[in-house]
């Protein structure tokens, strides 16, 4: 059995201490855990390694397990038995050497991220250790902007080194001139670019495009439908894809679309739905001159007025509701304008077409007054079709003025008499659709009637006769007194008119009537006296007889 030579403590303890590194040496390590304020690591020393939060150029949460780093041994405490190193320290000593290098040599581009404002400018961090300066003259960052989070290129246009700090000044304007007249010589309107976003303004979206390029996507090319508010669409630092449209080499200027990334609605219609074809839609706003609609593909279309009404043009909101699906007809698609004109009364179709079928003659139908005239009324069957009913057929009553019988917009029963096919004309009769108040009156000339004053005219007085409910004419001339409206009156039936266009008509006389009364009281005195002188003379002959 093989024996091993005994080794002492100090013989351990002096291969340990052999194995620690000095304090200034740069070790690798591996991160073993993970602390509140710091990282645990383990570099082949007797003690425990251990990098405080500060020393590291991330959080410690970032960091696992395994991780292998470089790092500098700045302090032993043997008492704690901790080792304290940094991953910042070595870090900043090459970003350092590096940065004085590039200065020296003539290479004076770094790359680094800007951290934050300072009075002046900005602060950059370069390799995220190393602190310059970035004066705000050659930021190249517009005021009031946001300060770009990626890492960007600087050049170094001042190098001072210290022994405790050191001067680095950057500038970026020069870069980022250049960077933009190299873009401007590359880039070309149809190009898809994707960027970041900046700002958002009522007018538009500012897009940074690279370092130093900006473009600017307009309200209008956001999308074909309209957008009530961009920041609903858009939040700053959101990349987009987008379409240059429009490029200003002089000005530097680059308008971008993002609805030039969709297919066109527009385009789309036209495919599915040519002039002539049928569409339904949603009635969207309703106007003097029309109504615009909601089309498929999210577009907007125009009736004109000229498009609802086959016949006059009347009030759109009596046969349209706002939200209201309807059926419509294309008309003309404009291409240059981008506009869609439609036609409601087209998809309806022609109501003329069919108007025997629909109104025969001596058919009766609701329908409503649109005009009252002075001759006699205009009553629409509906949208199209609508007829005049002269004053003669407007009521069986007696009027004035048509007025009295009709309003506008007042709904009536209507018979057809007559249709003029080629001039889309109708003759109807209001009266000839309602009962005739005469049927089954039956009144002769020297009847006594009784009535009401209906109304008062110049030339004598309507009144309505009580009974038979027809009108009757008393003529002025034949009242003694004047007569007031609502007054009873009773007079005689002087003559009744058959007229086969007007109907009935009868005239009345008061006067005439109290004639009549007063000659039959003349005639009933007359024979009174008659009767009583006979019975006189028939008295005194009896007497005489008595005497002789």
């Amino acid at each position: 059995m093989e024996r091993h030579e005994d080794i002492s403590m100090e013989e351990v303890l002096k291969s340990l201490d052999e194995m620690s590194a000095d304090v200034g040496s740069v070790v690798n390590a591996r991160v073993s855990g993970r602390t509140e304020d710091g990282i645990i690591v383990d570099f082949g020393g007797k003690f425990e390694g251990f990098v405080p939060a500060r020393e590291l150029i991330k959080s410690p949460s970032d960091y696992k397990d395994g991780d292998e780093l470089k790092l500098l041994l700045f302090r032993i405490d043997e008492d704690e038995g901790r080792a304290y190193l940094s991953e910042r320290r070595p870090m900043f000593r090459e970003a350092l050497r590096k940065v004085q290098e590039k200065y020296e040599s003539g290479d004076k581009i770094v790359k680094g991220k800007i951290v934050g404002e300072v009075k002046g400018g900005y602060r950059v961090m370069i390799d995220g250790v190393l602190d310059a300066f970035l004066p705000g003259s050659q930021s190249a960052i517009k005021r009031n902007s946001a300060i770009p989070e990626e890492e960007l290129e600087f050049e170094i246009i001042s190098f001072e080194k210290g022994r405790r700090r050191h001067n680095i000044v950057l500038s970026r304007r020069a870069l980022v001139d250049k960077k933009v007249e190299e873009a401007f010589s590359n880039i070309k309107v149809g190009d898809e670019v994707e960027g970041t976003i900046e700002s958002v303004k009522n007018f538009g979206v500012f897009i940074r495009l690279s370092d130093g390029l900006t473009g600017l996507l307009p309200r209008s090319e956001v999308s074909y439908t309209r957008v009530a508010d961009l920041n609903d669409m858009f939040k700053p630092g959101d990349k987009v894809k987008l379409k240059v449209i429009d490029i200003d080499p002089v000005k530097k200027k680059i308008t971008l679309s993002l609805k030039a990334m969709m297919p066109d609605p527009f385009e789309e219609f036209k495919k599915e739905f040519g002039v002539g074809s049928r569409v339904k839609g949603t009635v969207l706003r309703i106007r003097s001159d029309g109504f615009t609609v909601r089309l498929p593909n999210d577009l907007v279309g125009f009736v004109p007025i000229e498009e609802i009404f086959w016949g006059r043009k009347g009030r759109i909101r009596d046969i349209l509701k706002e939200k209201e699906v309807v059926e419509l007809e294309v008309v003309e698609i404009d291409d240059e304008k981008r506009r869609i004109v439609l036609s409601y009364k087209k998809a309806a179709g022609d109501p003329w077409e069919k108007i025997d079928e629909k109104y025969p003659d001596g058919s009766v139908h609701e329908g409503r007054v649109v005009k009252v005239l002075s001759t006699g009324a205009i009553v629409e069957l509906e949208d199209g079709v609508s007829g005049f009913v002269p004053l003669s057929e407007l009521s069986w009553y007696y009027f004035d003025n048509p007025s009295e019988v009709v309003r506008e917009r007042r709904k009536v029963n209507v018979k057809v008499l007559s249709k003029d096919k080629e001039n889309r004309r109708m003759r109807l009769s209001i009266k000839q659709a309602n009962k005739n108040p005469w049927d089954g009156v039956k009144l002769n000339k020297g009847d006594v009637v009784k009535g009401k004053v209906r109304k008062v005219l110049n030339s004598g007085y309507v009144v309505r006769i009580r009974d038979y409910n027809v009108d009757a004419f008393l003529p002025a001339n034949h009242v003694e007194n004047e007569l007031k409206n609502g007054e009873e009156v009773e007079a005689v039936v002087l003559r009744i008119l058959d007229d086969r266009r007007l109907g009935k008509k009868m005239i009345i006389s008061v006067k005439d009537l109290e004639e009549m009364k007063a000659i039959q009281e003349y005639k009933s005195e007359t024979q009174n006296a008659q009767k009583n002188l006979g019975r006189i003379l028939k008295e005194k002959l009896s007497e005489e007889e008595s005497d002789g």
